[in-house]
């Protein structure tokens, strides 16, 4: 259990009376010295929150955004996966809710997220500075709160983020999605959109048709003809490459370019989840489809991928024609979107680009479901933005979704706090040496952090309506 030290319980407990929301404080036995004070409850929006407050407070609040999560099952989040513990040792406070809702949430968080800043400062006073981070999903609410919310939040870092948006992420996992089951037709091929169903309501939980989707993967991982078509659908996703990749396979291992028997391998391993993202419970939201391939020329995708020679190569291998297959593509029905579901999604989020505090957007290399080339299009919007000045971006050696340490996670959050005091990343080194020796790194033990330039995102979508390659035109 959390404790509260013994001078400040009396004070914690005279303050929880005061709140019109219920909540919690934990307490420590008689004769026991705690370092933390922890402080849940839940708001009349049922918003639950969280916050862990160390005896030692350095002033700084860390503001976690959690990330998409399936299900009804809603507890306040206010930690990452690592570092928890060794940022409450360094002084910094910790919070954050639930969003009031689970799925695609950005519409909720923003605003459940800001009412914790209230909460906290009913509680404890007004934080020196917060610092906003998340993960997945949750890095995406935390461009939005640094975006709109400046005047509260000195700094942000999203971890492992959709930090392109999620109208560019989920075009590039409609690719994918759209030239496996068009070249490998099935029986029952799985929805690509139109998960949806009109009048279901707000379903998270329920998954997007997983039989279908095994079933199309597994038919074309049984023959060489079909692992090629894989392969093409692989690289128009820009799926990663890495041995013993998986959700949580920090541990997984770059392989290299001319292994495409391993390369296809690996892509079969993580194609389903990093392709066909749940899309049911952003359709509700969004009110349609808000996903095209209108106007998208998978040839001309293929060469920008950088993955064209070996594509061709696994086709040769496979006795098949690329050429062919690019043909049979040019030639399919596309998908349109409704112009309405897209103004949606890009509400809910596309960031801006217009960054006025200190962001650090940090990403494993070889994550298989929120991949590293969104990196490129993050570095575009802040281009285009007028932000650039404030983003820089650090890479981690590894696979796995979210696998960062808690080393480097608190290597982070401490360079973000010393950009926030030096008023901007001038004189603040975050190059991957740098962010080594910050998460204490020897030879003995060699730090993650690698110098990397992620692939261009190929379908990289901005903020502004009409920025967008085949863009339906009434959204513009």
């Amino acid at each position: 259990m959390m404790k509260v030290r013994r001078n400040a319980a009396a004070w914690m407990l005279a303050c929880a009376g005061s709140l019109v929301f219920s909540g919690a404080v934990a307490a420590a036995p008689d004769g026991e010295t705690a370092t933390t004070i922890m402080v849940e409850g839940t708001t009349h929006q049922a918003n639950n929150w969280r916050i862990e407050m160390p005896a030692n407070w350095n002033g700084t609040l860390l503001l976690f955004s959690h990330g998409f999560v399936h299900g009804p099952d809603n507890p306040a989040r206010n930690r990452p996966h690592e570092g928890a513990e060794d940022l409450l040792a360094r002084g910094y406070a910790l919070a954050g809710t639930s969003y009031r809702a689970t799925g695609w949430s950005l519409e909720e968080a923003v605003p459940s997220q800001m009412e914790m800043l209230d909460l906290f400062e009913h509680r404890f006073g007004p934080a020196r500075r917060v610092l906003a981070y998340g993960e997945s999903m949750g890095g995406l609410v935390t461009l939005a709160l640094v975006e709109r919310h400046p005047e509260r939040i000195a700094g942000a870092m999203p971890l492992c983020a959709s930090v392109s948006g999620g109208v560019g992420m989920m075009n590039q996992a409609l690719d994918g999605a759209f030239v496996l089951a068009t070249l490998v037709p099935m029986d029952r091929p799985p929805a690509i959109v139109g998960i949806a169903r009109k009048g279901e309501g707000l379903v998270a939980q329920v998954p997007d048709e997983p039989e279908a989707v095994g079933a199309l993967v597994r038919a074309a991982s049984a023959t060489p003809q079909g692992r090629a078509r894989l392969a093409l659908a692989a690289a128009l996703a820009q799926l990663p490459a890495y041995a013993g990749n998986g959700p949580r396979g920090a541990a997984a291992t770059r392989i290299p370019q001319d292994d495409l028997a391993e390369r296809q391998d690996a892509w079969a391993t993580v194609f389903e989840r990093g392709v066909f993202f749940p899309r049911r419970d952003q359709e509700h939201r969004a009110g349609g489809n808000f996903s095209w391939n209108t106007g998208i020329d998978y040839a001309a995708q293929l060469a920008l991928s950088g993955q064209e020679d070996a594509i061709g190569q696994i086709y040769r291998e496979a006795g098949l024609d690329l050429a062919a297959d690019l043909a049979v593509l040019a030639q399919a029905p596309r998908i349109a979107a409704d112009p309405a579901a897209v103004a949606y999604m890009r509400a809910n989020y596309v960031p801006t680009g217009q960054f006025t505090r200190p962001v650090l957007s940090m990403h494993t290399t070889g994550d298989p479901f929120t991949m590293v080339t969104y990196q490129d299009s993050l570095a575009r919007l802040a281009r285009n933005g007028g932000g650039s000045r404030w983003l820089r971006q650090a890479y981690v050696e590894g696979g796995g979704h979210c696998t960062f340490s808690g080393a480097e996670i608190v290597a982070g959050i401490e360079a973000l706090d010393e950009a926030v005091q030096a008023g901007g990343w001038d004189g603040v080194a975050v190059d991957s040496a740098a962010m080594n020796r910050r998460a204490g790194s020897s030879p003995a033990t060699p730090g993650r952090f690698v110098a990397f330039t992620p692939d261009p995102f190929l379908r990289h979508c901005g903020r502004t309506p009409g920025s967008c390659p085949g863009e339906p035109a009434a959204d513009r």
